[in-house]
């Protein structure tokens, strides 16, 4: 336990560990590296502006089709994604490149990571295993196993799997019964800074809940919770094509799949389409990312046109996978 651990801690700001030596980054020469390194206030404050702009555009149309429930509930779907698109800045913050202060990617960290029901420091040391173990069947956190039919299909996309594992990480960390999964990534010295910001997340919550029912109001619930439940299936979705389905090996080149998404969606999502230029240098901020891309295109395994494409390529592996194994019982 305790060697895994260590090598777990290793890959905050390191890359692989002895037990899944990850390859791909030796194709970026180092004066590139060094160049696109460069980290800068500007770029994230223009785009946390932008994604601002964003919620407000989209929680104004909540409210003013307030007045008829079929205009309202679409309203409130289109305003619920831009809402989970704030896990990019988290991650982003989490990396410590959206922004060159430190304290700015603290305290942005902090925010949208509350504001998404996320505990910020927990998802930074849980999100450096992902990149020390990406695609390792047993040690990365975050691995999203194949789907097995069209009923796992939609569940993953639903996230039946996810909201019970958010709620147990609130409990585990108010309780301080962390699992042995999360002892692997999660050093002792944080146990205690790790709880704190659980708890005082969960009293926040349950705080918001009460002032609701006291005043009778229902502008959390409408501004905030059920359009953010609305739309985690689409960031399920966009999150699946990240890794899903790519090879499960430690060549960063192949393990990730980088998908060509539009604009629109490059720029709510803070150039994280980009996702496997962004494991080949984790330390490259998100606005150099499209230069990355550029440089590295050539050597990438794993590229798609766009998120339905991956989808659908999915969809129709797992309907493959279920035909064959139908013809083979009944051989």
């Amino acid at each position: 336990m305790q060697g895994n651990a260590s090598a777990s801690y290793a890959g905050i700001g390191g890359i692989g560990s002895k037990i899944w030596p990850l390859t791909g980054p030796e194709i970026i020469s180092r004066d590139t590296l060094k160049t696109l390194r460069m980290r800068s206030n500007g770029p994230g404050l223009l785009r946390l502006v932008v994604h601002l702009a964003a919620l407000l555009l989209t929680g104004t149309l909540v409210y003013l089709a307030s007045w008829t429930l079929w205009l309202q509930i679409p309203a409130m779907l289109l305003y619920g994604v831009v809402i989970v698109l704030l896990f990019a800045p988290l991650h982003e913050c989490s990396h410590g490149t959206a922004f060159h202060s430190r304290w700015i990617n603290h305290v942005v960290g902090f925010a949208v990571a509350a504001f998404t029901l996320r505990p910020f420091l927990y998802f930074k040391y849980r999100h450096a295993a992902h990149h020390t173990y990406t695609q390792h069947e047993d040690h990365d956190p975050d691995i999203v196993p194949f789907p097995t039919s069209m009923r796992d299909y939609f569940a993953q996309i639903l996230g039946l799997s996810f909201w019970p594992k958010l709620i147990g990480t609130l409990w585990r960390g108010c309780t301080g019964r962390f699992t042995e999964e999360e002892r692997t990534f999660l050093p002792e010295s944080v146990f205690k800074t790790v709880m704190l910001e659980i708890r005082l997340l969960v009293v926040l919550y349950i705080l918001i809940a009460a002032v609701s029912i006291y005043f009778g109001s229902t502008v959390a619930l409408v501004y905030w919770l059920l359009p953010r439940i609305m739309g985690e299936p689409v960031l399920r979705a966009i999150r699946m094509a990240e890794h899903t389905g790519a090879e499960e090996s430690p060549n960063l080149l192949a393990n990730t799949r980088t998908t060509l998404a539009n604009p629109v969606l490059r720029m709510l999502y803070w150039n994280m389409p980009f996702h496997a230029e962004h494991h080949l240098a984790s330390s490259v901020p998100f606005h150099a990312l499209q230069r990355l891309h550029d440089e590295v295109s050539p050597h990438l395994q794993c590229v798609s046109k766009g998120y339905v494409q991956v989808h659908r390529e999915i969809i129709r592996e797992v309907i493959g996978n279920r035909r064959r194994a139908t013809a083979g019982q009944g051989a």
